[in-house]
């Protein structure tokens, strides 16, 4: 019973949660009151006076019942675990008494804090504090362990952020030793006289192409067209493993991180950047160990044969996006003169891209139109213009490489039938994939397709179609209608059994091309060395069952990381975005419907700004909604709002803790 496994119930009887309608799992308070919590039966919603006392990230016991519509609805009997010992935010007052509410709006808990604990904090500091004693009506005591300074200090927007989300950012002293035993240089004809294996590529013409502003380059290419006539592509990745040994201090602090994040202002890496930046980043007319993998792949975009080994290279151009898109598209010739060497094979990895990209939609690759936006900042950490990234030719050609070197190499270790990580994409489930096709309805959008196989090529097909090059507004529709499909697809995720990845219509897949910046690609090249290449990577007597235990942790733990660090880099944009339409309140803008929920619509500016509709701020009428359709109907039929709908809005107020934007409907435009 302490182990949370069994309960007993007021006559002293004991068995499992099952037999007693009960259930354990974590909360999540939203905004309205009312609470879900996750369990293994799925979502068990709770109403806002049967939550008793519980907050989010609360570990809680919850009796469950169906309700009329055979929904799990329920209410906590037990808080099992406290998770939340330390929150992060400003100090403020409350009649008189010093009070701190968590930068992060989920947690909503108001801790006291005494005068004698506040380490002379003073109202708008940005403080840590621990929390001594919690009481039932959602507030605490606490004390102040930590002040980091005025909340308008630049950048500590986003580091108290940071500092909410549990995201490490210092790196331990065991860390720091280890990192000082590492060389900055390597000695290259030592280590190739040491093992005859690792071959000497320094005089191959490679190149990494990356944006401007990076730091950590992980992969670099190169391309030939061979006497076959075919190509010979090779995708050369960072050997972070040679580094960042098993089981040692920068090993055990890679795993806990399990990705880099990637902030508007910031970058917190996975590895210290002596690594990172230094001896492991591919940087120009340098000597780098890589883990290699070279395809002969036809005009048709076959890959022909493929060879994994250990080599040196020295990669012979930094180039950017920019300029080899100035090449490529837009004829610049003098960038062209500069880089005469390289700009015939270029040309070449441009149109194999090209080959390759069809290839992958014609098995039924997903091909998502995403409006993605970037962020200028001010020397000040302000947000001063929100632009979209555009993805041109230099990005596409590298995203093509990387996507046939992973499936290369997680075929080959698949055939050998040892212990590896897999990146895998589950099937839409029936349920959503029905929703989607309202949804489309509502968005005019002709759909359909004969049966379950036939499915993703359909669905690709679809997204083609609708992937035209027009002007803004039209590309926002296709972002409604491929953020809409996303949303029915499952989360791609890491494991042990491959089960293939659906939106890439791949049967066998792994990230192997970036272990600077994620951990799974680290354990992979890990596997490699061990199962591949023979060597011994771990002391343990028995290595199939080691790393077979260590490929099934790191799945579970990196896929966590990358929900957390992924809600993190969302959070931080949703505030920086709401930063930036503080100075446009009262301004009218033109949007469109991109979502429609039960407490609103929501409306998206084409700088993929978001903001909410109430049903208070929609033309004064009474509504009725159809949420599986998308749209909303007023008693007056001209009150018709649906998704898609291209609408005028006004903006009316910012919430930046809650990082919530809110609009009021001022007209649709269906005739203009």
């Amino acid at each position: 019973e302490d182990e949370g496994e069994i309960t007993h119930n007021s006559r002293g009887e004991y068995a499992t949660f099952e037999k007693l309608n009960l259930a354990k799992g974590i909360i999540d308070v939203k905004d309205g009151g009312y609470a879900f919590v996750d369990t293994d039966l799925g979502g068990i919603f709770i109403k806002s006076d049967n939550i008793n006392g519980a907050i989010t990230y609360d570990e809680v016991l919850v009796e469950y019942y169906l309700d009329n519509l055979g929904r799990y609805e329920g209410k906590v009997v037990k808080i099992i675990k406290r998770n939340t010992r330390v929150i992060i935010g400003p100090v403020s007052r409350l009649r008189q008494k010093a009070i701190v509410r968590s930068i992060d709006s989920k947690i909503k808990l108001l801790v006291f804090i005494k005068e004698k604990d506040l380490k002379k904090a003073k109202v708008n500091d940005i403080v840590k504090v621990e929390i001594t004693e919690y009481f039932p009506n959602m507030t605490a005591d606490g004390k102040v362990v930590e002040v980091y300074g005025n909340k308008h200090l630049p950048g500590l927007d986003i580091t108290s952020m940071v500092l909410s989300s549990g995201v490490p950012v210092e790196f331990p002293e065991d860390v720091r030793k280890e990192i000082k035993t590492i060389p900055n240089k390597i000695d290259s004809e030592a280590i190739l006289q040491k093992n005859s294996k690792i071959r000497d590529l320094r005089d191959k013409l490679i190149i990494t192409i990356d944006g401007d502003d990076a730091k950590d380059l992980d992969d670099a290419i190169s391309l030939e067209y061979n006497d076959s006539g075919n190509y010979h592509l090779g995708v050369y990745i960072a050997d972070v493993s040679h580094y960042v040994q098993e089981k040692s201090p920068l090993d055990t602090e890679a795993l806990n991180r399990g990705t880099s994040v990637y902030l508007p202002d910031r970058v917190i890496p996975m590895l210290p950047k002596e690594l990172s930046n230094g001896i492991c980043s591919l940087n120009e007319k340098v000597d780098r160990l890589v883990m290699a993998c070279e395809m002969e792949i036809d005009n048709d975009g076959k890959i022909i044969n493929h060879d994994i080994f250990e080599a040196i290279i020295n990669n012979k151009h930094r180039m950017t996006y920019s300029n080899v898109n100035a090449m490529l598209e837009d004829k610049n010739q003098a960038i062209r003169d500069a880089y005469f060497d390289i700009y015939p094979m270029l040309k070449q990895m441009n149109e194999l891209a090209k080959t390759l990209r069809n290839k992958r939609i014609k098995r039924g690759s997903f091909e998502f139109e995403s409006l993605e936006p970037r962020l200028i900042l001010d020397q000040n950490g302000k947000v001063v213009d929100i632009v979209l990234r555009k993805q041109r030719s230099a990005e596409k050609l590298i995203e093509e490489f990387m996507l046939v070197a992973n499936e290369s190499v997680a075929e080959k270790m698949s055939w050998l039938d040892v212990p590896f990580l897999y990146r895998v994409h589950d099937e839409p489930d029936e349920a959503r994939l029905n929703l989607f096709m309202n949804r489309l309805k509502t968005l005019k959008q002709e759909f359909s397709y004969k049966n379950k196989t036939a499915l993703p090529k359909a669905l690709q097909q679809f997204l083609l179609d609708t992937n035209a090059e027009e002007n803004t507004l039209e590309k926002t529709t296709k972002s409604v209608i491929s953020n809409t499909l996303l949303r029915t697809m499952a989360k791609a995720k890491y494991q042990e059994i491959n089960i293939g990845h659906y939106g890439l219509a791949s049967k066998c897949y792994t990230h192997f091309t970036s272990p600077i910046r994620r951990y799974p690609d680290l354990l992979v090249h890990r596997l490699m060395k061990q199962f591949l290449f023979n060597h011994q990577e771990t002391t343990e007597v028995d290595p199939v069952g080691y790393f077979t235990i260590k490929v099934h942790e790191t799945g579970l733990s990196s896929s966590a990381s990358e929900k957390t660090a992924e809600n993190l880099e969302r959070s931080t944009v949703d505030m920086k975005k709401c930063e930036y339409m503080e100075k446009y309140i009262g301004n009218v803008f033109t949007g469109m419907v991109s979502s429609v929920v039960n407490w609103g619509l929501y409306v998206t500016l084409d700088n993929t700004v978001e903001g909410l509709v109430r049903f208070d701020d929609l033309p004064h009428d009474y509504y009725e909604i159809d949420e599986t359709a998308g749209i909303i109907y007023g008693s007056n039929k001209s009150h018709i709002f649906k998704l898609g709908d291209i609408v005028r809005v006004k903006l009316v107020d910012v919430n930046q803790s809650k990082k919530q934007i809110t609009f009021r409907m001022m007209r649709k435009l269906e005739n203009e």
